[in-house]
């Protein structure tokens, strides 16, 4: 019988079931993208606030 010296209450650790540790990696990862998507638009706005009008002239 092993017994422990210890007398710092350990507690026990919540595992996650497999599918809760699926849904949060795809969840993450939605996050991740819709995160990257926003920036992409954001520069493309900026950069057609900047050069639009040189744009619309190319055209």
């Amino acid at each position: 019988m092993v017994s422990t010296t210890s007398t710092i209450p350990v507690t026990r650790r919540r595992e996650l079931s497999a599918t809760a540790a699926l849904l949060l990696t795809i969840g993450g990862n939605i996050l991740v993208v819709t995160i990257a998507a926003l920036a992409v638009a954001g520069v493309a706005v900026a950069a057609l606030a900047v050069f639009g009008r040189q744009l619309m002239e190319l055209l």
